[in-house]
C-alpha cells in the first residue's frame, strides 16, 4: 500500500508534467491498440462489418462521451481539492460522481434498446447494415455501466497523482478484450464463434474486468476506499452542475461525429465509408498524446487554482503545449513513413491502401490542430467555467456541421475535402478557448468549488 500522506500539489516542471503524462499515455495507448486489433479482425470479416464498426462505435462514444465529460468535471472538481489538500472532499465527489454516472449509464441503455434501430430505419440505411449495427450496439451498449464507473475513479487516480497504476488497468482490460475478441468472433480457445457480435460481447466483458482493477489498486495499493455513506443532495447538484455543460459538450460534438459518419455511409462507396473506419482508429491514436495532455492540463491548472497560484496558468499551458505537440509530431512522423505497414493491418485491398493513403496528410494536419485545441480547451475546463466551454463547443460545432452538410451532403465534393471538416472544428475551438483565457472573466469561476 501507498503512502497516502504526501503532499497532493502538483509540481509544474518539465520531468513532473512527464510522469504525470507519460502513465496516462501508455494507459491510453494499450487500449488504443487493442482497438486497432479489433478493427484488424472485423475487417478480415468483411468491408461491411468493418463499414458498420464506424457507425456502431461512433454511436456508443457519443454516450462514452457524456461519462467523459462529467469525469473532465470531476477530475477538476478533485483537483482543485487536492491543490487544497482536502482528500476527504476529493473522495467525497468520487462517490457522488459514481452514482451520477450509473444513473446515466441506465438511461443510456433504455435510450439504446427503445429507439437506435428505428433511427437507422428512419436514416434509409442498407438493412444488413442495420441488422449488423442493432445486433452490436444492443450489447455493446451494457459496458457503459461498467465503462462510467471505471471512468470516475481514474479520474480520481490521477487527481490524487497515481498515474502509473493507469498502465497497470489498461493493460488488464485490454489483455482481456484481446483474448476475448479473438476467441469469440471467430471461436477459437473453445468458445462459441458469434462473428460480428462476439466484439461486443468481448469489449463489455473488458471493462467488467478493468472495473474490478481499478477497485483492487484503489483499496489494496493506494489505500483509498469509495464510500457512499455520506451522499449529499447538494454536492450531487454541484457535480451535476458542473458536468452537465461538459457531457452536453461532449455528446453534442460526438454526435456530430457520427453525423458525419452517417453522411459519409449515404453519399460514398464502403470502401471509403471503411477508409473512414481506418482513420478514425488513427485519430484515436492520436490521442493517445493529445487528450492524455488534456487530462494533465486539467489536473495541474485546477490543482495550481487550489493552491492559489492562478498567476502561473499561461506559462504552464505554454510548457504543455509544447510538449504535447513534440509527442503529435513524432506519431505523425512515424504513421505516414510506415503507412503501408499500418494500413495492412486492416486486411483490404491495394485500391483500399492507395485511397486511404491519400487521407493520411490530411488527417495528419487535423490532429496537430487538435493538439492545441484540447490542451487550450482544458485550460477553460480548469476554471471552472464549464458554461463557457460549452458555448465554445457550440460555435466550433455550428460550424462544423454547416461544413459538412454542404461538403458532404449538397455538393459531393471529393472525400477528402470531407475530412478537413476536423480542421476547422479544432481551428474554432483553439481560437475560442486562447481568446477566453486571455480576454474573458473566467476568475470569477475561481470561487465555485
Amino acid at each position: 500500500m501507498e503512502n497516502s500522506s504526501s503532499s497532493l500539489k502538483v509540481k509544474t516542471s518539465i520531468r513532473a508534467i512527464l510522469a504525470l503524462a507519460v502513465p496516462i499515455s501508455i494507459s491510453k495507448l494499450i487500449p488504443e491498440v487493442n482497438y486497432l486489433i479489433n478493427a484488424s479482425f472485423v475487417g478480415h470479416l468483411g468491408t461491411v462489418e468493418l463499414a458498420v464498426v464506424g457507425i456502431v462505435g461512433v454511436y456508443y462514444l457519443i454516450f462514452a462521451a457524456i461519462g467523459y465529460g462529467l469525469n473532465s468535471a470531476l477530475l477538476s472538481i478533485m483537483s482543485r481539492k487536492a491543490g487544497e489538500e482536502n482528500k476527504e472532499e476529493m473522495a467525497s465527489m468520487l462517490a457522488h460522481g459514481m452514482v451520477i454516472a450509473i444513473i446515466l449509464a441506465l438511461i443510456a441503455i433504455s435510450i439504446t434498446w427503445l429507439w437506435f434501430g428505428p433511427l437507422l430505419q428512419v436514416l434509409h440505411l442498407d438493412n444488413q447494415v442495420i441488422a449488423l449495427a442493432t445486433s452490436f450496439i444492443n450489447v455493446r451498449i451494457i459496458g457503459l455501466i461498467f465503462l462510467f464507473a471505471l471512468n470516475a475513479q481514474i479520474s480520481y487516480v490521477i487527481s490524487l497523482q497515481r498515474t502509473r497504476f493507469l498502465v497497470w488497468i489498461a493493460f488488464i482490460e485490454s489483455a482481456v478484450n484481446v483474448f476475448l475478441d479473438y476467441g469469440l468472433i471467430f471461436g477459437h480457445f473453445g468458445l462459441p464463434e458469434l462473428g460480428f457480435v462476439g466484439a461486443a460481447y468481448a469489449s463489455v466483458a473488458a471493462e467488467v474486468i478493468g472495473l474490478l482493477a481499478v477497485w483492487i489498486i484503489l483499496s489494496q495499493f493506494i489505500g483509498e476506499k469509495i464510500s457512499f455513506r455520506y451522499l449529499s443532495l447538494n454536492n450531487l447538484k454541484l457535480v451535476f452542475s458542473q458536468g452537465f455543460p461538459l457531457m452536453s459538450q461532449y455528446a453534442i460534438s460526438t454526435g456530430s461525429w457520427w453525423v458525419f459518419f452517417l453522411l459519409i455511409s449515404r453519399q460514398y462507396t464502403v470502401s471509403e465509408q471503411a477508409i473512414s473506419q481506418v482513420m478514425r482508429n488513427f485519430f484515436g491514436l492520436s490521442g493517445i498524446f493529445t487528450w492524455s495532455f488534456g487530462s494533465v492540463t486539467n489536473t495541474i491548472i485546477s490543482n495550481l487554482i487550489g493552491q492559489g497560484k492562478s498567476e502561473l496558468i499561461f506559462t504552464i499551458l505554454k510548457k504543455i503545449q509544447t510538449i504535447s505537440l513534440v509527442g503529435v509530431c513524432i506519431y505523425i512522423i512515424g504513421i505516414n513513413f510506415f503507412s503501408e505497414e499500418f494500413l495492412s493491418i486492416f486486411g483490404q485491398d491495394a485500391i483500399f491502401m492507395d485511397e486511404a493513403k491519400l487521407l493520411l496528410g490530411v488527417v495528419s494536419m487535423a490532429i496537430i490542430i487538435q493538439t492545441f485545441g484540447v490542451i487550450w480547451l482544458n485550460g477553460v475546463v480548469a476554471t471552472g467555467m464549464t458554461k463557457v466551454v460549452f458555448w465554445i463547443e457550440f460555435v466550433g460545432i455550428f460550424m462544423y456541421m454547416l461544413y459538412i452538410f454542404i461538403v458532404i451532403d449538397r455538393l459531393a465534393l471529393p472525400f477528402p475535402l470531407a475530412w478537413m471538416s476536423e480542421w476547422l472544428y479544432w481551428t474554432v475551438m483553439m481560437a475560442m478557448s486562447i481568446w477566453y483565457l486571455r480576454r474573458g472573466d473566467w476568475q470569477k469561476g475561481l470561487k465555485i468549488y
